[in-house]
Order: structure tokens, then sequence, then C-alpha cells
């Protein structure tokens, strides 16, 4: 620390010279400070354009790509029985012949009860919970019920609010002392009520539906409706067919449709009853020819031929089950949760009791959330292991680990092994030396003990001889299974039938077969063929269940339909439809719908992105083309004090311009963006329209426009008119690839859009590379470096400053020290 000490014996204003002095001195200071701060402004520059980048990204989303390009208008012949409207995929015509019945939905009105709206729930009785399922708007019941928790304090009216903004799926009406629940989602599931009482049956039946003769049940309907000459039907009575979002409003030629719908119905059983008798017959093929009646017999089968070809190892069902919670959860098993799955989970149990006997098992709390945290159906799986199972999963998950290494030993390396001096406290590479001078080990062996960190060594030879026997074994068989992946069941089949010959296997596979003894190869084709008849046996089974699903639903839709036929009166004796009285039944004109393209309104859409893309066009290159006022550097903070506010913004305004002029990242990706303007789309089959400068969208003739485009609007009208399909695929194409075929060449089939935005992507990252984003740090992007380095030379160049004030201080210290000096001298000559 130097001493100041101002101009008192020379009269100088010691402060002010050093002041300006260190003035001229900071000049390369002040550099600095500005080069940051131009950084940081090229920086930001940089950002806005990616911003403004995403912004148009996301126009493109939200009003081109997720919502539909093209715009249809439908016609209905009768809108007072059928409505529709037209999505862009809608094509040709539909037409609505009939319709016998529109959906309703169920509907439960319960007794009288003593009750007002502010009566409490308890006085009634009813306090706890109940349980709701109802119809979905999917038309099928809720997987899993609604709990709606009636409490003691809760009146009527709160009751029926909370049902109702509930998800249970029901609308809750409570009117003159009874209690009425409708589904909200029309249609009928089929075999099942639409709304159901699961749980708290107890509770609902104290609102008045315990007797049920004076409860109202109204069943949910399906709408049945013939469409284009098809007798169907659906939950709802406004569904989209073919494009068209169709509304059915009035029920009509009623007669027709049901027996349209029988008659369909009667079709149906019996291809449903004769494909089940195709798949049944199919099923007792399988088990007559591999002597096996169902799936546990295939199964040991399997397992018995697994076991040959590999040895003892987890069984098909155990594997399944172990790998439910893999390799870490079994490694970490502790002594103390095993008992427990073993004393309190079992496989009778509900999910909800072995949760709450989690709850209670006393672990520590750490224990418990790993429990807690387990899905549904691993705790299912937990609690159907015994101890011996347990055992043998916590081995599995041990050899896992480290055991899979020995495949190349044998017993006499497992014995030197357990000779081996080893210390756990000597470093890895004194280890790995140790191993590489043990003569006892092979190259294999070597590699593989010096493969395994240094606590799996430690345990592996701390493992006793017979389980690392066992390991051993393992890792063989794992081997052999990888060798038999290799090969796969198709070619040994094929092997062993003769239907492939050796010569024709891939090198790979010849080399792994002709690795095999003869006894392995003859375990491999047993393997091979109990995968296949398993395998086969599976599919039949399951076949064989969907035919018995198929002709179940075929003879409940056939049942209603012949009740509803017999109601109709148009029912014979033999059971067939008598066509005079469907024939005679009044009849009514079908309704027709009809689609036409909306060609103003696709003109709007394509105007509106034009216009957005040309803003953002012009904003980039007027960036790249912005005057650099090269005398307008960033201000000093002394240069700020001596201004005011309205001065320094306009200086700023002219330091800022031309920040990124003549930039190549900006320029390169406004050339690859208006390229794509001019390359055509292969996946489009009519070549009048399949770039989109043949339907009249080009860049302006001007170069200094930077590519803004512009449009021939005639040239589009038609393009509109004549194929608007081909249009939208040029715009959005969503099934085009990037590297699809197309006649046996590799081309890409996206439309504008998707690679207009793949461009604009691409920019964003060679931007983000340079200028970064908010979320990254300073090194992970050039500009950024940049200010780290020059953050560098101001700190190094601030000492320095310091230095240089020091010094200056320090010599008019002493030249105020000399001048002090003399006049003390002189005074003592003037005296004297």
């Amino acid at each position: 620390m130097v001493n100041r000490i101002g101009g008192l014996a020379s009269g100088m204003d010691i402060d002010a010279l050093v002041k300006k002095l260190m003035t001229a001195e900071k000049a390369p200071l002040n550099k600095l400070y500005q080069k940051k701060q131009t950084y940081e402004w090229q920086r930001d520059a940089y950002r806005s354009v990616n911003t403004k980048l995403k912004t148009f990204d996301t126009y493109i989303a939200d009003n081109l790509v997720l919502k539909s390009f093209l715009s249809k208008t439908a016609a209905s012949s009768n809108s007072n029985l059928v409505s529709a409207t037209a999505t862009g995929s809608a094509a040709g015509s539909l037409s609505i012949e009939g319709v016998s019945q529109l959906a309703t939905a169920a509907r439960k009105v319960g007794d009288q009860v003593n009750a007002i709206g502010t009566t409490k729930m308890s006085d009634l009785g009813a306090t706890g919970t109940i349980e709701f399922k109802a119809i979905q708007s999917n038309g099928q019941l809720a997987s899993e019920a609604t709990k709606i928790e009636v409490t003691s304090d809760m009146t009527v009216n709160q009751f029926i609010s909370k049902v109702n903004s509930s998800n249970a799926g029901i609308n809750a009406v409570f009117e003159n002392g009874r209690f009425s629940f409708t589904a909200k989602n029309t249609g009928d599931v089929k075999g099942e009520d639409e709304i159901q009482v699961t749980g708290g049956v107890d509770i609902f039946n104290k609102l008045g539906f315990a007797d049920p003769s004076k409860v109202q049940n109204t069943e949910g309907k399906n709408a049945i409706f013939t469409v284009n000459g098809i007798a169907t039907e659906r939950t709802t009575n406004t569904f989209n067919i073919s494009g068209y979002n169709v509304t059915l409003k009035e029920t009509f030629n009623g007669v027709q449709t049901i027996a349209d719908k029988y008659k369909a119905a009667l079709e149906e059983f019996k291809n449903a009853t004769t494909n089940l008798a195709n798949k049944q017959a199919n099923l007792a093929n399988k088990q007559g020819a591999y002597g096996a009646s169902d799936i546990n017999s295939y199964t040991a089968g399997h397992n018995q031929a697994y076991t040959d070809a590999f040895g003892s190892s987890l069984t098909l069902s155990q594997q399944v089950q172990y790998n439910k919670l893999g390799n870490a959860f079994w490694k970490g098993l502790a002594d103390d949760e095993a008992s427990f799955i073993n004393d309190k989970l079992s496989a009778g149990q509900s999910v909800a009791d072995m949760r709450k006997a989690i709850d209670e098992s006393g672990m520590s709390p750490e224990k418990i959330e790993k429990f807690q945290s387990l899905k549904d159906d691993e705790l299912q799986a937990l609690s159907s292991l015994d101890t011996t199972q347990l055992k043998a999963f916590k081995s599995q998950a041990d050899y896992a680990q480290y055991g899979t290494k020995l495949k190349d030993f044998d017993s006499n390396a497992i014995d030197a092994l357990k000779r081996f001096p080893y210390n756990s406290n000597d470093s890895i590479d004194k280890i790995h030396k140790d191993i590489d001078d043990n003569a006892e080990f092979s190259q294999e062996v070597k590699d593989a003990l010096k493969s395994l960190s240094k606590d799996d060594l430690t345990n592996i030879i701390a493992t006793d001889s017979a389980t690392l026997k066992t390991y051993q074994e393992k890792a063989q068989a794992d081997d052999l299974k990888e060798k038999y992946s290799q090969l796969g069941d198709a070619v040994l089949k094929g092997l062993q039938d003769g239907s492939i010959k050796e010569e024709n296997l891939s090198d790979d596979q010849k080399k792994v077969w002709d690795g095999l003894t003869a006894d392995q190869k003859n375990k491999f084709y047993a393997l091979a063929d109990q995968n296949v008849k398993r395998s086969e046996y599976l599919i039949a089974t399951a076949e064989e269940k969907a035919a018995v699903t198929r002709l179940n639903e075929a003879t409940n839709t056939q049942n209603t339909a012949k009740a509803d036929a017999d109601a109709a009166g148009i029912l014979k004796p033999d059971g067939t439809i008598d066509d005079t009285k469907v024939n005679d039944a009044p009849k009514a004109q079908a309704v027709t719908m009809t689609s036409t393209t909306n060609v103003d309104d696709i003109m709007t859409k394509i105007k509106e992105f034009v216009t957005t893309y040309n803003g953002l066009i012009k904003d980039f290159n007027d960036q790249t083309k912005e005057t650099k006022y090269r005398d307008y550097t960033p201000l000093t903070s002394e240069q700020k004090e001596e201004m005011s506010e309205s001065e320094i913004k306009l200086w700023e305004e002219k330091a800022k311009s031309g920040l990124l002029r003549g930039d190549t990242l900006i320029r390169n990706g406004l050339s690859n963006m208006r390229s794509l303007i001019y390359q055509s789309n292969p996946a489009i089959d009519d070549s009048k329209y399949n770039t989109l400068y043949s339907i009249g969208i080009t860049t302006t003739t001007s170069y200094s426009d930077g590519g803004a485009l512009q449009i021939d609007e005639a040239k589009l009208r038609k393009a509109l008119e004549e194929n608007p399909d081909a249009v939208e695929k040029l715009f959005k194409n969503s099934e085009g690839k990037k590297e699809d075929v197309v006649d046996g060449k590799t081309v890409d089939t996206r439309g504008y859009l998707e690679k207009l935005r793949e461009s604009m992507k691409s920019l964003e990252m060679n931007i983000e590379k340079k200028a970064g984003r908010s979320t990254m740090t300073d090194s992970q992007y050039v500009i950024g470096k940049n200010l780290i380095d020059t953050e560098s030379r101001i700190s190094t160049w601030k000492s320095k400053l310091e230095d240089i004030e020091a010094r200056y201080w320090k010599q008019f210290t002493a030249m105020e020290q000399a001048i002090n000096k003399a006049n003390s001298q002189s005074s003592l000559f003037a005296q004297g």
C-alpha cells in the first residue's frame, strides 16, 4: 500500500493529475469493456433471431400443421333429418338411407326420499364412499371406478355438485325429493349397465334405490342407421364417417333400417360361427399333432428343452417375473425386505391390501417408500414368489453384475482365483499387474478379471467356489443362449428338416454352427421344435379365444336385432324378414351429403402464410443490410455520466446498428429456405402441381428482397379448383418421409412446411452454437467463450492499472517528500 501525499509541498493537485494520467492509461481497458458490450449486443441480436424463428414455427404448427389445411363445406339434402360438416379429408358423397334408433343415455331415477337440497346426507344415513363406473366417450365402461366421499356435514346439494364436478361421467340431479343419475355419454355397453355402483351400494340404496321395483332404469342405446347400404351403429348421434362429421337428428325409414340391421346380424352370426369352428379345428389339430392339450403341457416341454440346452436356469415364467423389476431391485433386496415379501404378501391379496401391509410393515420410511413406488403389476409379481424363488432371484442379480464374466473360466481357473494373492488396498494398476503376472490364468481369464471394477473383483474373490462354479455354468449357458439367438428358431428348424443347407447360412451363422458340438446341435433342434410348437399353440389359442368373443358379440347383436324386427312386425315365423311388409312401409328419401372445397378459405390461409413469411424474411434481410456506424462505439460509464438519457438512447441506437450486417449464418439460412420453393415433391403424381412455383407461389424477381414470396392468385385458384389434394400434399404430406423410396430412388417426400420447419431448425441450431440460449453457460457457445476471454483480459488489465496507479502515486509522493526536504533545508540556511 502506497502512502499517498497530496500536493502540500508542491502546490499541485496530485489527485487530478493522477486521475488524468489514469484516464489515458485506461484506454485499452475501455476498449475491452466496449468489446464485451458489443459481444453481448450481438449475442442478444442472434437470440432475437431465434425467438422470431420459434414464433414463426409455432404459427405454422398451430395454423397449418395441427389444423386441417384443406377447408371443405358439406351440404345435406335434408338437414332436418341428418346434418353434416366436412373435414379436410371428406371425399365423395355419403348417403344415410335410414335411422331406426337414436343414441340415448342411460339413467337411474330413485324413489321418493324425505329430503330437500339443504338436508344433510347423514340425515339420510348416507355417509361413506360411493364408487361409480359409467360409459365413457369411447363407448366403453370406465376401467376404474370414481370414488365420491360423502361426509357427515355434506348437504344433498353439495353431494350433487361433487358428483357433477367429478370424473365419474354422470350428471346428477335432485328435484322434488328424488335423485336422478344420467350418464354424460350416450350409448350401449353390450352386456353391462352403462351406470354401475361398484362400491358403497348400501349408501347408494339409501338415496331411494333400495327397492328395484320403484327405481326407473333407462338403458343406454346406440344410434342404428344405414349408411351407403351398410347397416351399422354408433354410441353417439354425432360421429365421423369418411371425413364427414355427421349428426343424426330424427329417425326415418326405420323399418327398412331394422330389416337391414337384422339381415346383417344374421350374416355376421353365420360368419362368426364358421370362423369359430375353423379356429377350434385348428387348435384341435395343434393339440393332436403335438400331443398336448393345454399351455402347461407346452410350457413344461419348452422348459425341459430349455434346461437340456442351457442347464439349470430360471424358468420361462420366472424370467418374466424377474424382468418385471430388474437386476437393480433384486441386487438391492435386503433380508428384512425379503422376509416382508414372504410373510406379508400373497397372491390372493388385492393391491390395496398389499399397500396397506407395506405401510404397516415397520420397515424404515425409505424402504416403505421403495415398495410403495412400485407399480401395481410389480407388486403382484412380488406377491407370487416364495423363499426359494426370492433366493434364486437374488443369486441371479449377483450373477448379472459380475458372474457373466466367468464364461471362459474352468474349474482350474476358479481354484487359481481362490489362491490369487489379492489385497483390496492395492491400486487398480497393481492389481491388474498381479493378474497379468499370474501364470495360472489364461489370457481370456485375465481379460475377464481386468474388466471387473475393484468392488466386483473383491466380491467375486470372496465368493465360495461352489457359487463360482454355478456362475460359470450360467455364463457358459448365456453364451449358448446368444449363439441360439443368432441362429433362431426358423433357421434351426430349416437345418433340421433339410429346407436350409449349411452352405446357405450367413458367415456369422456358419461360424456359430461350426462351433457347436453334435450334442449341442441336437439340443438346439429340440428347443427350436418346442419353441415353434408353443408359439403355434399360443397363436391358435388366442385365435380361438377371439373367435369365441366375436361369436358372443354376434349372438347378442342378432338377438337385439331380432327383437327389434319382431317389435316392428316384419319377422316371419321362420325367423326371416318379411320383405313385403318392409317394402310396404312408408319411405322417405335417403339423405345425401356432398362436400366441396372452400377455395376462398384456403386462399386466405395461404396468403396469410406468405405475408407472415415475408415479414420474417424482410426482418432478417434488413438486419444483414443494416448500416454499421463505426464511429459510434459502446459508451463507457464515464461517458454516460456526461450525457442525458435521451442522448444515451440515441447514441446506443447507432452503436447497435449493423451488429448482424453481412452475417453468413443468417444469409445461408435464408438461402436454404429460398431454395425449397423450387424443389419438387416426388410423392405427387400430378406433375402439374408438384412444386410451389407450378401452383403460382414464387420468389419475387428482385434479388434484394432476399427470397420474399409472391402469389399468382389466378394460377393458385386454378390449382385448388382442379386438384386441391395435390396442393395440400405439396404443403403438408402427413405420410412423407425424408428418405423415401419412389421408383427405386431415395427421395424426400415431405411437404414444403415440414422441410421449411427443418430448415429453420437448422438455422436455429447454428445460431445457438454461436450465441447460445438463456439456459446455457458462456462456455457452451462461441460468443460466450469470447465473453469469458474478454472478461479474463479485463480482470488482468484492472490489476495492471492498479499497479500503474500505485506507481504514479509513489512517484508523486517521492517528489513531494523531496520538495518538502528541500524546503526544510532552505529554511535552515535562511536562519543561519
